[in-house]
């Protein structure tokens, strides 16, 4: 009797033990995401840091990277540089994403661009003046970024070198504020959200772009004109957005879509296209004074641009099972079948192929009509919605093309090909072009 009472003991203090290690490895895989999140976005923030710092203007027709271009002692001495930048507290959302600001001031940038041209530069384009002067082109005494990381132990592209090896873990009891995240946002994984976000940040740049190229100079000349006289132009007008500000980012609660406002300084660009005009343009029509008077004919102090972007299609899927509300076949795969034969189909392998062939291009001709027969709600199918807008109808054509097809199957005669391609892929598309449209109304 004794003896069973000590073998259940040992039992006891077993399950105990067991229980306890689950614990801590729960504990510490908890610990490890937060880690891992706070490392992604240190490097997100390095990242885009170096972006707006690189594209900072030393004078007329010189950027930083242009500067860094010239030696790798002077790269060296930038990327120790941007190591040194100052981060803020880490704010965690409920689903683990890590944001943390990460911050300069101008004048350290000023400093050390001093120190680098003394010791390291050998050319005659770039003077101490120049590099006092950034003050002028920034117009602002901080330079400041947010990075966003995912607990996922791979690191964002594009990192200024010798970043990875300074990235540092979470430190020992700080507390950190946590941040409500839209429900159906919580139906796909962080890294999603984030793919989201920063296909907004590309497309906001892109549409900032388009803003500047559509202001006006003159009664009858726009800048978009401006820059087509010359390829420099409309490549210098580019190196604009480099140095765009992030001003917000928003997750719309009822689908997953993301918008990012992104905004540069009108004096900024008035500044650049002025100096554009002086190296570049030889025109009659377009002068100074017209550049000048684009802070008259824009009331506004900034150009601003909202660009949008969407979670993945194959994550989208998920949230309509999840329950939120979206057309019924947008969860499905959209799948036909196409048929084709050749008159030499039982004679020759060449004759078996065109068949097939022909097959699948009929398999994309019944794609297409199903794709353009969706509806979109009661009243509203994909084809009306393409009729009203070009755009939307090429961006469908490129998805139906890149549709999926299985191996021919020969029978009677006759090749037989199933095409098929998921339905989110369309709906993606839709809901971006929706977006745009409401833009404009």
């Amino acid at each position: 009797m004794k003896r069973a009472y000590r073998c259940l003991a040992i039992v006891v203090v077993i399950g105990c033990q067991l229980n306890f290690a689950s614990m801590a490895v729960g504990q510490i895989s908890a610990a490890q995401n937060k880690l891992l999140a706070k490392r992604a976005a240190e490097a997100d923030g390095y990242r885009k840091l170096a972006e707006t710092v690189y594209g900072v203007q030393l004078n007329s027709d010189t950027y930083v990277r242009d500067f860094v271009t010239e030696s790798d002692e002077i790269r060296t001495a930038m990327s120790h540089y941007i190591k040194g930048i100052r981060f803020g507290t880490p704010r965690y959302y409920d689903d683990g994403v890590c944001e943390l600001d990460a911050e300069v001031t101008v004048s350290k940038l000023i400093t050390h661009l001093k120190e680098v041209h003394k010791t390291y530069y050998r050319g005659n384009h770039i003077s101490t003046t120049d590099i006092e002067n950034v003050t002028q082109y920034l117009k602002k005494d901080v330079i400041r970024v947010t990075g966003m990381g995912a607990p996922r132990p791979e690191l964002p592209p594009g990192l200024p070198e010798g970043i990875e090896e300074i990235l540092t873990p979470l430190p020992p009891g700080v507390s950190a504020s946590r941040m409500s995240v839209p429900a159906i946002w919580k139906t796909i994984p962080p890294q999603a959200r984030l793919m989201a976000i920063r296909a907004a940040r590309v497309d906001a740049m892109r549409r900032l772009l388009e803003e500047i190229k559509g202001l006006r100079l003159n009664s009858s000349t726009l800048v978009r004109d401006f820059m087509t006289e010359f390829d420099e132009i409309s490549a210098n007008a580019s190196g604009l957005v480099i140095g765009a500000t992030e001003v917000s980012t928003y997750l719309h609660n009822d689908e997953l879509i993301a918008e990012v406002v992104m905004e540069v300084p009108l004096s900024k660009v008035v500044t650049r296209i002025s100096e554009l005009h002086k190296q570049h343009y030889h025109g009659s029509h377009v002068n100074t004074q017209d550049i000048v008077n684009i802070k008259k004919n824009v009331v506004r102090t900034s150009v601003r641009a909202t660009g949008s972007g969407v979670a993945p299609s194959r994550f989208q899927a998920k949230a309509v099972q999840a329950g939120y509300e979206s057309p019924s076949w947008m969860a499905t795969r959209i799948e036909v079948y196409g048929e084709g034969t050749d008159p030499q189909i039982g004679s020759s392998a060449q004759g078996r192929l065109k068949a097939a062939r022909a097959a699948t291009i009929d398999g994309y001709r019944k794609l297409a009509e199903n794709v353009y027969g969706l509806s979109i709600n009661s009243s509203t199918t994909v084809r009306d919605f393409i009729l009203e807008y070009d755009d939307i109808s090429t961006q469908l054509d490129a998805v139906i093309r890149g549709a999926t097809s299985d191996e021919a199957v020969f029978e009677s005669g006759i090749a037989r090909v199933k095409v098929s391609m998921p339905a989110a892929e369309v709906w993606t598309v839709v809901h971006q072009q929706k977006l745009i449209i409401s833009r404009r109304g």
